[in-house]
């Protein structure tokens, strides 16, 4: 494939960030009219997308994707867990802070700038399949997994603190998982509104978003042998038609919101990790253990910037850890630029 026809992919997505990016500086999009976007997305169109692309591929292609769902829970779940034991073992640092830093290090943003690149790549059903295994791993398994981590440990005064102060509803814009990032207080006042959340609710939570059961959905729809009626087969097309360029925007938009980045070193070996050496490595290890096709599927996937999603659990967690994450989001997206259509090249 030539850097010509790649650039004729990647770049009109960088200028539909960028279009979101001037809307957010304007006037165009304040707190509320972002989180509609932001809702549009992730609670809509994206599901639909995902839906219809799982539940439209015939059983056979599904069931033969074993190698692409352990190549893809090598890079995000194995990388973060030795990332994860690197900052506690030798970074020393607490690990609320330390499970934050490995999310944002190899968690990406896989669904909205995935749907539109890797559309343009292999096909719309094609690359659903891809996208919504990373989203299954992310959102029932890694997302969860770094909430109780977050929550480990931490004195039940604290948690009461935090319930009791947390804001009723906290919507996460982009990314891979972001129903993980919404927290929800129990009903009421008082001592009920800040019991600490059950563990079990933790894990089961992020089940309860569309971005998590639509595609689960739609894979037990496929490997039932069933299609969807044709009228509503339809009506989710026209809604997932809308999810490449509004996810792209509310990308822009959460960029414009986050201010200047900061060029610290902890942010930008985040940065470079995401898009640079999560990508590669995971790339050698799938050629080594399972062929060119599903390492350069796996690299695909993992090569896009850093997820905001960390960037909100910071913000709710581990406030110290917000504007350094929030940076490598800016930055991984700048790194990406020219470091995807390099990848893209490689595996192809």
């Amino acid at each position: 494939m030539s850097f010509s026809h790649i650039f004729t992919i990647v770049v009109p997505v960088f200028l539909v960030i960028a279009l979101g990016y001037g809307a957010g500086r304007g006037t165009s999009f304040d707190g509320q009219r972002a989180d509609a976007l932001r809702v549009l997305t992730m609670e809509f169109a994206l599901p639909a997308s995902l839906f219809l692309g799982i539940a439209n591929t015939p059983r056979h292609i599904l069931l033969s994707q074993g190698p692409l769902v352990g190549m893809l829970a090598l890079g995000l779940l194995g990388l973060f867990g030795l990332i994860l034991l690197g900052l506690r073992l030798f970074g020393r640092l607490p690990l609320p802070q330390a499970s934050i830093l490995a999310l944002a290090s190899v968690q990406p943003q896989y669904a909205f700038m995935g749907v539109t690149i890797l559309g343009n790549l292999f096909g719309g059903a094609k690359a659903a399949i891809p996208i919504a295994i990373a989203g299954i791993l992310v959102n029932v398994i890694l997302d969860p997994l770094v909430l109780i981590l977050l929550n480990l440990g931490r004195p039940h005064a604290a948690e009461a603190t935090a319930a009791a102060s947390a804001p009723s509803r906290v919507l996460v814009s982009t990314g891979g998982g972001p129903a993980a990032a919404e927290e929800e207080r129990d009903g009421g006042t008082g001592a009920a509104a800040a019991r600490p959340v059950p563990t079990w609710v933790k894990v089961l939570r992020p089940l309860r978003k569309p971005f998590a059961w639509a595609p689960l959905l739609g894979l037990v729809i496929a490997l039932a042998g069933v299609r969807p009626p044709e009228m509503i087969e339809s009506s989710l097309s026209l809604v997932g038609q809308a999810a490449s360029g509004v996810a792209l925007l509310s990308v822009g938009v959460t960029l414009a919101r986050v201010g200047m980045p900061q060029l610290s070193p902890g942010a930008i070996a985040i940065a470079l990790t995401s898009v640079v050496v999560l990508p590669l490595s995971t790339y050698a290890i799938g050629l080594v253990l399972t062929g060119h096709e599903v390492a350069a599927e796996t690299a695909l996937i993992l090569a896009f910037p850093v997820s905001p999603v960390p960037m909100m659990l910071a913000s709710q967690h581990v406030k110290s850890e917000e504007h350094r994450i929030a940076s490598s989001v800016i930055i991984s997206i700048v790194l990406s630029f020219a470091s995807l259509p390099l990848i893209i090249n490689l595996t192809s």
